[in-house]
């Protein structure tokens, strides 16, 4: 991982041994983060630092991430107590082990040497107590390994505009708001340890469906296009004319497309389009991962009211999402007309450079690709 600084003769540093180790688990980075800001940039190179954590990171941190580390051999354990003198340890209050429970951080930690005086932030997540009642303990520990693994999953997933409908991070941080109260039952912390082993499973699977979609056996441009924007989280079914219903179009065109609220990770083309390529169809299938990444964007949003929802709001994309999706593909194929030589799609909307300006910075805000 890398060696922290020039003391001297060198001593060992539990802390440090821990984050380069890689099979250190999630929640001890957490505690590792609250104590020692000079170690956040090893911990961002840790294959167990989760989005959360991350961000919070970033959040008290924001050089972490950028300053440069050289390698160093761990010193044998002869000694104890190491300085913080890269980043510095900053006024960091001392948080309980792991990373569920939402508590708070009195100091941001600060790139100079840190400071007791900075502004109180949303601190890495820790679990809740543990329980003098043996059944509490022993399902509590279950969650506790099935939250760690979880967590693993989940950083596989890491900037891809997919990731909260896939993961549904806001549906298991519930599971953990559960884990944290002191007052839980050997009933309650069984049911949350089952529903967090199902969540897990479930990811698990998602995950190795994924592996085995990413290949384009239809060798469509369609299905190229959604593997790479998705990775192969985002499905590919070419059956629009059953699973999208009528259409609504003024002149009666048919539905060549849609995500439906009930599987939002899937994309439904129709199957007269299986072979088909052009401008057209890049614009068709680029509207409709649009879609997904809205879906997503809300399902990441604490109150599921999305950033795309306000700025349709705000009266952008003539107050529609689905002419939103319009803008986002001719943004992504800096295209001015939905009008081509091959046919044309939608309703003739032609996004401002305005829009164009407001769609990157939420493409950018989601993880949705752009040229």
């Amino acid at each position: 991982m890398g060696y922290i600084g020039g003391m001297g003769d060198q001593m060992y540093d539990a802390d440090l041994a821990a984050i380069q180790n890689p099979h250190t688990p999630p929640a001890q980075l957490a505690d590792i983060a609250a104590r020692r800001g000079d170690l956040h940039p090893y911990i961002l190179n840790h294959p167990g630092c989760y989005p959360q954590l991350r961000e919070w990171i970033a959040r008290v941190n924001p050089g972490a991430a950028h300053y440069p580390m050289t390698p160093a051999p761990i010193a044998s354990p002869r000694r104890s107590g190491v300085g913080c003198f890269l980043i510095g340890c900053g006024g960091v209050a001392l948080l309980a082990f792991g990373f569920v429970a939402v508590l708070f951080i009195g100091a941001a930690v600060s790139s100079s040497g840190g400071s007791d005086d900075g502004p109180a932030v949303q601190g890495p997540a820790v679990p809740g107590p543990t329980s003098d009642d043996p059944a509490v303990a022993e399902a509590l520990a279950l969650f506790d390994a099935e939250q760690a693994r979880y967590h693993e999953l989940a950083a596989q997933l890491e900037g891809n505009p997919a990731a909260p409908l896939v993961t549904r991070a806001s549906l298991f941080a519930n599971l953990e708001q559960g884990r944290a109260d002191p007052k839980i039952t050997a009933s309650g912390a069984a049911n949350i340890a089952q529903e967090a082993q199902a969540h897990r499973q479930e990811l698990e699977q998602r995950i190795a469906d994924a592996a085995a979609r990413s290949t384009n056996t239809s060798g469509s441009l369609s299905e190229a296009l959604i593997d790479e924007a998705g990775a192969g989280f985002i499905d590919l079914v070419w059956d629009a004319d059953t699973a999208c219903g009528e259409s609504t179009h003024p002149e009666g065109w048919p539905v060549a497309g849609c995500v439906t609220g009930s599987d939002p990770l899937t994309i439904h083309l129709a199957p007269a389009d299986q072979s088909a390529g052009g401008m057209q169809q890049r614009v068709l299938v680029l509207h409709e991962l649009a879609h997904v990444y809205q879906k997503a964007d809300a399902f990441s949003q604490d109150d599921y009211v999305s950033i795309a929802t306000d700025l349709v709001e705000q009266g952008y994309f003539q107050g529609s999402e689905e002419v939103m999706a319009d803008c986002y593909a001719l943004t992504y194929t800096n295209q001015w007309t939905l009008v081509f030589e091959d046919g044309a799609f939608g309703y003739g909307y032609v996004c401002s450079e305005e829009e164009r300006h407001v769609i990157r910075d939420w493409a950018a805000q989601v993880n949705a690709p752009l040229p």
